[in-house]
């Protein structure tokens, strides 16, 4: 079967299952209570909404990766023989637990503690940071492993949280994954994996596929069960090959991938360190809410797939590039975040924009100036009166103009 034909029904499946499953399990959970209330602060929905979407994009994606990595084997694509059981393990875990607090409810520390023990599960399988193309490491076995497993640990559990954090609006943190699954597909499709790129696009079409039922206004939502299972997903895929052919560069490209929500991730913890609240307490002053309040949710979310896309395609061209194509990009990314945290409102720059006043042009003068009220008012002389020689002359800094 030639691979272009098996990726498109692989995608087409996943969608179709993903679209169907979602119906029901949105009739589940709105007979038995798994629903989400607005709250009129962090979450923006104006009614109940049925949750535990996650549970419908883990049946379409397990379904149609099965199918694919099968099918993958028969054509001499390589099958399932790069992928470890205890990955499938660690998948079934994240939905399982956040199924159970999308219906019940489960605080932070139990979910946290397994989300490290799946991470370092996945030692076990052979997913990790490879840092052997550093110098001061080379082929030093027990120094890479002091540096790998917690680096590894770290990004596994950081990704599931960026995904769970990005959450927050309709149909954000689908589209956000999809495209980084996309982008990834391109990076490994470069390197000639073309296993993985089967694993991405039915991805896609999964995410796809809940999309339908998840834009704004949003009919149901993804909840735990979704972003846990998907950013535990994405964590292990970004682990799974070398995304650039120097080891040393490889890492950037999942990097670049997830560029928006490890940089949403980023904020949120700088914020809160600074403002000594703790690093998971939740809050309302997240990048989609920024957007959310300066324009309507739909286009909130179609920026940020803008923004999502940006950073993909800069992972792509960092995948098939040396050192200073590597640099040129991250450069680039470093510009795009700086700008979004700027146009925010997260930072100020040190002057202020200038603002411009309508004149009505029939008006001869003004009949006043209106000044800042906390800029006082220079003291003039009077016409013909001498001027106080002991007194501070104040430069004129008015602009001129004409």
């Amino acid at each position: 079967m030639p691979f272009f034909l098996l990726a498109t029904i692989g995608a087409v499946v996943a969608f179709g299952v993903t679209a169907v499953a979602t119906v029901l399990v949105r009739r589940a959970a709105l007979r038995w209570a798994w629903t989400d209330a607005p709250d009129g602060h962090r979450k923006l929905h104006s009614v109940v909404t049925p949750s535990a979407g996650g549970i419908a994009i883990f049946a379409g994606a397990a379904g149609a990766t099965a199918f694919v990595l099968w099918a993958a084997g028969q054509a001499g694509l390589g099958g399932a023989a790069g992928l470890h059981p205890i990955a499938y393990v660690g998948a079934l875990a994240m939905v399982a637990v956040g199924a159970y607090d999308d219906v019940h409810g489960m605080g932070f520390k139990p979910k946290f503690a397994v989300e490290v023990l799946v991470a370092y599960a996945l030692l076990h399988g052979g997913y990790r940071i490879d840092l052997s193309a550093l110098p001061f490491i080379g082929s030093d076995v027990y120094l890479g492993a002091l540096y790998s497993i917690p680096l590894t640990i770290l990004w596994v559990v950081g990704v599931i949280n960026a995904v769970n954090l990005i959450d927050g609006i309709d149909g954000l943190a689908s589209g956000v994954v999809a495209i980084a699954f996309a982008s990834m597909a391109l990076a490994f499709g470069i390197r000639g994996d073309l296993t993985l790129v089967l694993v991405a696009l039915v991805f896609v079409g999964a995410l796809a596929g809940f999309l339908v039922h998840n834009f704004n206004p949003a009919s149901i939502f993804m909840g735990d069960s979704g972003s846990l299972f998907l950013g535990y997903v994405l964590a292990v895929y970004t682990l799974s090959s070398p995304a650039n052919s120097d080891p040393a560069l490889a890492p950037v490209v999942p990097l670049l991938a997830l560029g928006f929500p490890l940089l949403d991730t980023s904020l949120s913890m700088a914020r809160r360190v600074a403002e000594r609240r703790g690093m998971f307490a939740a809050d309302r002053d997240h990048i989609h809410h920024r957007m959310a309040d300066r324009m309507s949710v739909p286009k909130a979310v179609a920026a940020l797939y803008l923004v999502s896309a940006g950073f993909g395609m800069l992972a792509v061209v960092a995948s098939s590039t040396g050192g200073v194509g590597v640099a040129m990009t991250v450069a680039a990314a470093v510009a795009l975040a700086a700008g979004l945290i700027v146009r925010l409102g997260y930072v100020r720059l040190p002057y202020d924009s200038p603002q411009l006043v309508e004149v009505d042009p029939n008006a001869s003068a003004p009949a006043s100036v209106t000044r800042p009220p906390d800029v006082a008012a220079p003291d003039v002389p009077a016409a013909g009166a001498p001027e106080d020689e002991d007194a501070e002359q104040v430069p004129d800094l008015a602009p001129h103009y004409g």
